[in-house]
């Protein structure tokens, strides 16, 4: 299911990732050494390929995923 961005950076603030920050074209969640990307644009949804690509980059269980 598409989200929003906002639904997104909410998701993972819940993972303990830090506020987004603005950088180039998109806003960027740090956690440690993990960086990931967040797309902002408040009128597109997320696509489903997008989020599994942000998904896999933070590597989180199954089980961790589907809590989210």
């Amino acid at each position: 299911m598409p989200l929003k961005p906002a639904e997104l950076v909410k998701k993972l603030r819940k993972l303990w990732f830090e506020w987004p920050f603005p950088w180039g074209r998109h806003m960027h969640m740090i956690k440690w050494d993990i960086v990931i990307p967040v797309p902002f644009h408040w009128w597109k949804e997320l696509w489903i390929w997008l989020i599994s690509a942000i998904i896999s980059e933070i590597w989180i269980s199954r089980d961790e995923r589907l809590d989210l």
